[in-house]
């Protein structure tokens, strides 16, 4: 067994204080012969961490034949054992299950269930679409980052490269395998990045002028904010009566307005009649007074109250935990007719546009 320590000077861009204490933290990633844990075995592990001088240092276990496994392995549980949270690029799907089996295999018991786990993978996956990438493989992920790997090569197409090493010792094959991983792990780093966008999708964001929370332009809401974290790369996305720009700390979300009467609905159906004629509904107290040909019951869809005003739509289920603005809950009519969710907008003040980012908060999420 070989071991490799490298100290780099890779500055992240994202502040990993966010996560943990840099202390705590341990980036990680292994190259194995094979995907079937029960066949194939773990013939590099490497792991990132920040050292005494607050750098990024490397460090690499290579088995030099397949009897080194078990070294490998518990010399890398033993070092992880100072750490307390794991980072990885979609870790929980392969690395963490393929360790698990082997450190059973071998007796070590449990040994990175105790970790909290955070997967970059997981975390920007549903954001896919947000992003323009077809895949989400950490070779697509950076390159929407713009990250130059110096390796060229994947781990499928490596693993003759160590039956070769493993076979002769071959210093190129050897050179070949350590990049490989040694790039997976800085990379890994650089990827730490795009916890920026998953900060921006929980919501984490503030109005950016309290002065002047919002701006009205052509019958669209634009609302500004300021990042908590600065995204790496500028993204825009446009849907249905929105379009989400940020770049740097600037976060710019653009709501279209309706002008008209949205509906309120009233809870209590059973309560009221409706007058078709007229297209409104009156309470039953009411109702005994007017003809029955020019009423009926009220039902689910004909019972509400009319608003005038202006009012911003947003995707459905978009209004639970925020309030619709001081007509309560409210709808307006689409371009097919269908009801969609709205809030209500007179003249933006702070308040309004605070609980407006917890709403471009939860469209976001939605995306």
């Amino acid at each position: 067994m070989k071991l490799i320590i490298e100290e780099t000077d890779i500055i992240p861009g994202y502040d990993m204080e966010n996560i943990s204490p840099k202390g705590e933290m341990l980036f990680f990633d292994i190259e194995t012969t094979g995907l079937k844990k029960e066949t194939t075995q773990i013939y590099l592990i490497g792991c990132g961490y920040f050292n005494e001088k607050g750098n990024f240092e490397i460090r690499q276990w290579l088995a030099n034949s397949a009897s080194d496994e078990r070294a490998v392995l518990e010399e890398f549980l033993d070092f992880a054992s100072d750490y307390k949270v794991l980072v990885h690029f979609n870790g929980d799907g392969f690395d963490i299950p393929y360790v698990e089996y082997k450190a059973e295999y071998y007796g070590f018991g449990p040994s990175l269930t105790r970790f909290e786990s955070v997967d970059i993978y997981k975390l920007i996956k549903p954001y896919k679409k947000f992003f323009g990438l077809d895949r989400m493989n950490q070779t697509s992920v950076e390159r929407f980052l713009k990250i130059e790997r110096r390796d060229k090569m994947n781990g499928g197409i490596l693993i003759p490269y160590y039956y070769e090493y493993e076979r002769t010792g071959d210093p190129e094959c050897e050179r070949l395998l350590l990049l490989h991983n040694n790039d997976d792990i800085r990379g890994m780093l650089h990827l730490s990045d795009m916890l920026s966008y998953a900060d921006m999708f929980a919501g984490k964001f503030c109005v950016r002028d309290p002065k002047a929370p919002a701006a009205v332009f052509e019958n669209t809401c634009i609302l500004e904010y300021t990042l908590r974290s600065p995204v790496p790369v500028p993204v825009l996305y446009e849907g249905d009566g929105l379009m989400i720009a940020a770049e740097g700390d600037l976060l710019q979300v653009n709501l279209k307005i309706f002008e008209g009467e949205a509906r309120i609905p009233i809870a209590n159906v059973e309560d009221y009649y409706y007058l078709p004629e007229e297209d409104r509904v009156i309470h039953k107290d009411v109702a005994e007074f007017v003809d029955r040909k020019f009423r009926r019951k009220a039902t689910a869809k004909n019972c509400f109250l009319k608003k005038g005003g202006s009012f911003i739509a947003v995707p459905d289920e978009m209004l639970s935990g925020v309030s619709a603005g001081p007509g309560g809950k409210c709808y307006i009519p689409d371009r097919k007719g269908k009801l969609r969710p709205c809030v209500e907008i007179d003249r933006i003040t702070h308040a309004q546009a605070e609980e407006l980012c917890t709403l471009s908060g939860l469209i976001l999420n939605k995306l």
